[in-house]
């Protein structure tokens, strides 16, 4: 999986530098929540062009979007922060669709329809009476989760684990936590929780040091939670192919090897 970072900011504009240079060290902005003040951005080196928009209004936002479309840019991540409506895009990251609704019921129906469609759902936002999700079409199964508290939103996503899917995105939205879920063998998810940001940076380095990678950041009721992911690596049948004529041609070089001391030998007794 590609390296990791983040950045904090006490203003937009000043995020604004921090995301710049982000993208002077070849990270990509993947991530970002708002709290307290502190904008903070959770950044990864991926492959492809890396963009943000903002707005003022929904309708703003999504001329926004539909002009990164036009550039090419996909949308993966929507945050409204401090009266601002974010939008993170990455250059041709796959098919890529969004959809609005009112009301956690009439969401719900909007995912089923994009579900139908063939698309994954891979961010929620919910702000001024609108949710507002985020979809992809990837490959493996969708799912989501929601809870009341953080105790049943953590047996909620055991059950998922349970059921092999792994927790890509966490939302706290409209007193509701709610989790996306992914069925990928690409990649193991895991979560820590924490009462402060400080708390959070220095207990997740037990993880980071596993080789995961923080990917998503949300807090809510004076929980910070930090969503994590490793790449699993899981050989294909042409790897297994590779692994075998790699063997065989070991074994001629031996045989080779073996002939040739052996004529060696030969002459020797022969002369």
């Amino acid at each position: 999986m590609s390296n990791n970072a983040y950045s904090t900011a006490s203003s937009v504009d000043e995020f604004q530098e921090r995301i710049s240079a982000r993208w002077d060290e070849g990270y990509d902005l993947v991530d970002i929540e708002y709290t307290d003040g502190i904008w903070f951005g959770v950044f990864q080196d991926l492959p492809g062009g890396n963009a943000y928009s903002t707005a003022n209004s929904i309708g703003e936002f999504q001329e926004k979007i539909k002009a990164r479309w036009d550039e090419k840019y996909d949308l993966v991540n929507v945050e409204h922060v401090d009266g601002i409506w974010f939008g993170i895009f990455q250059e041709d990251f796959g098919a890529n669709a969004y959809s609005t609704a009112s009301s956690v019921d009439e969401f719900q129906e909007r995912i089923s329809a994009r579900w139908d469609e063939g698309y994954d759902l891979v961010d929620i936002e919910y702000t001024d009476g609108i949710w507002f999700g985020v979809f992809q079409d990837l490959p493996g199964g969708n799912a989501y989760s929601t809870a009341n508290s953080i105790g049943e939103f953590q047996e909620k996503i055991k059950a998922r684990w349970d059921e092999k899917y792994d927790l890509v995105n966490v939302e706290h939205v409209d007193g509701i936590w709610f989790g996306i879920f992914q069925d990928d063998s690409s990649i193991t998810s895991a979560y820590h929780t924490a009462s402060t940001f400080d708390e959070l940076i220095e207990s997740s380095q037990t993880l980071w040091d596993k080789q995961y990678e923080l990917v998503d950041v949300e807090y809510a009721d004076g929980i910070w939670f930090g969503t994590f992911e490793k790449e699993i690596y899981t050989p294909t049948l042409n790897d297994y192919v590779n692994q075998m004529s790699q063997y065989n041609d070991l074994l001629f070089s031996q045989s080779m090897a073996l002939d040739a001391v052996n004529m060696a030998i030969d002459n020797s007794i022969i002369f």
